[in-house]
């Protein structure tokens, strides 16, 4: 995914998780066995590298997952990395071959995936781009358009800019709503 890789490694029959020496640093990964095997169990060949890019060793880990395929015991490594930015890897560790092509990623999101506050500045710009295209209102056109003339009798000219939750509330209404309030 874009925020984290995941690694699935298969071992020989027998190996175990205190038989493996695991390294994950920001930069680099290295997998190798730690001294004499129990009867039975093979070697693996050793791993080690540099990362495509850099991740956040804290929140990275491995761990082994033991499955049956085929009426077969198989175990596997996993690691789990987590990216520190959020883009695609072509390869896990520099240098390895062959390359992921990752121009054919689908790394589309849906609007769903965002927090709210994105989610609204996504639907206006949208909105913006359709409204342009016809030849009509922007959202921001709309509002200068709608506040009501300066003292001096000008039209306000720039760009409008409130904080969530806050609303435009000219004199009239404010008058108004402090008479009813009475």
């Amino acid at each position: 995914t874009l925020e984290e890789v995941t690694v699935y490694i298969p071992l020989p029959e027998g190996l175990r998780a205190k038989d493996l020496d695991v390294k994950i640093a920001a930069n680099s990964l290295s997998i190798g066995q730690k001294g004499d095997l129990p009867s039975g169990s093979a070697l693996i060949a050793p791993i080690e590298g540099t990362l495509f890019a850099k991740i956040r060793q804290a929140e990275s880990t491995w761990t082994l997952e033991s499955t049956t395929h085929h009426s077969q015991k198989v175990t596997t490594l996993q690691l789990i990395l987590e990216k520190v930015q959020k883009t695609w890897w072509a390869t896990v560790l520099s240098g390895d071959t062959p390359l992921i092509d990752t121009t054919m990623v689908d790394s589309t999101r849906h609007i769903c995936t965002y927090d709210d506050e994105t989610q609204a500045q996504i639907r206006r710009i949208l909105f913006d781009q359709r409204q342009e295209r016809l030849g009509l209102q922007t959202s921001q056109q709309a509002m200068l358009q709608n506040l009501p003339p300066m003292p001096n009798g000008e039209k306000f000219e720039g760009a409008v800019s409130l904080p969530g939750g806050v609303e435009y509330i000219d004199g009239e209404t404010l008058d108004k709503a402090s008479i009813s309030n009475k």
